[in-house]
């Protein structure tokens, strides 16, 4: 169990595409709010400036201070893709380089005139960056990166300040890596809390697969992505043939195993991270394939259809027992929203029933 959760929260390449989009729209959330704040705090900060700072220094730092709140006013204000995982990386990082750009040439500034020692918050700004960190959900290599580039551009300021390698200097770096560790196991925490939240809120408790609500929820943005990428998208709606017979001959745990065991043989023919399988409700099922047409995702449906065929379960008075699937098959058509596209597979469905089950049918 403690591999498990160590392997969850040490990258995002075990979670599914689905969990990714997630987490991205939190953490797009979260660098937007506090871009606004530092948007609207940075030039707020220049009335402490004019009491602290020298008359010929403040046109520098009021540029610094205005440089720095239309980077995060932009970053605040772009909005594109914020489901992508990737570019919220690169969103954290900009917020990341922003701040520190920002505390390096402060004090720089503060160097040229003398004022360094005597001005109060200045020095105290890697520290804020470092311990920002605690409330993003990451995982432990982004932690480390974080941690290890903050550690990096107070290095590269020390170097330029002339002071690395002395005591106030090394212990600037130890307590950053103290916080650091503090900030980051926070962040991994949160991570691991979010995945643990968003997999009882959307999973299916017996097979495991996603419930029905998460499949909309998903199948809604996967219609968006498809035609922003212009891009083909189907769903296969499978029903288990005769399900009724199997509860009402071996018992309902008999018609678990056949569920259990069907979940299995999708999942096995699933796309790792690109393909939904969901249960939909009963002993129905769905499967969202993005970037696949209609015949490509029927050749999907007859692959499971025929792995059905040797799948065996054995009931709890020791008979074998086989099940069939019958599917409908529909793909994303340019005048069709979710209700329309899952209707249509609904009607292909009762299409293949119709013609004797264990059949595909694809939807007009």
């Amino acid at each position: 169990m403690f591999l498990e959760t160590l392997l969850d929260v040490s990258s995002g390449s075990r979670h599914s595409r689905y969990f990714n989009q997630t987490r991205s729209y939190y953490l797009f959330r979260r660098i937007r709010v506090i871009a606004l704040l530092l948007a609207l705090i940075q030039p707020a900060w220049f009335v402490v400036d004019y009491f602290l700072l020298p008359d010929d220094m403040l046109d520098a730092i009021a540029l610094a201070r205005a440089i720095g709140a239309l980077g995060c006013l932009l970053l605040a204000l772009w909005t594109f893709k914020r489901y992508s995982l990737r570019l919220a990386q690169v969103r954290l990082a900009i917020l990341v380089m922003l701040l520190s750009g920002f505390q390096t040439a402060s004090s720089s500034l503060l160097l040229i005139h003398g004022y360094e020692s005597n001005v109060a918050g200045y020095h105290f700004f890697p520290f804020m960056i470092i311990t920002m960190m605690a409330i993003f959900p990451l995982a432990i290599s982004e932690a480390c990166c974080f941690t290890l580039g903050v550690l990096f551009i107070e290095l590269v300021t020390q170097l330029l300040r002339g002071a690395a390698g002395s005591v106030e200097a090394i212990n600037s770096l130890w307590l950053l890596a103290v916080l650091g560790l503090i900030a980051g196991w926070a962040a991994v925490n949160q991570l691991n809390m979010l995945l643990g939240l968003y997999r009882q809120a959307t999973r299916d408790p017996l097979t495991g697969l996603a419930n029905r609500r998460q499949a909309l929820d998903q199948l809604s943005l996967d219609i968006l992505q498809s035609r922003e990428q212009k891009q083909a998208l189907s769903v296969l709606l499978f029903d288990l043939d005769k399900f009724k017979h199997f509860n009402d001959n071996y018992g309902h745990a008999a018609g678990d195993l056949v569920l259990k065991s069907f979940a299995k043989v999708m999942r096995k023919q699933a796309r790792k991270r690109i393909d939904l399988v969901c249960r939909y409700g009963g002993e129905e099922f769905l499967m969202v394939l993005p970037g696949l047409n209609a015949m490509q995702a029927k050749e999907v449906a007859e692959v499971i259809r025929l792995a059905c065929h040797d799948e065996k379960v054995t009931a709890p008075n020791g008979n074998k027992i086989g099940f069939t699937t019958s599917t409908g098959v529909a793909e994303l058509t340019a005048n069709d929203d979710i209700e329309s596209l899952l209707k249509r597979s609904d009607d292909a469905l009762y299409a293949a029933k119709d013609s004797g089950r264990d059949q595909v049918s694809v939807a007009g």
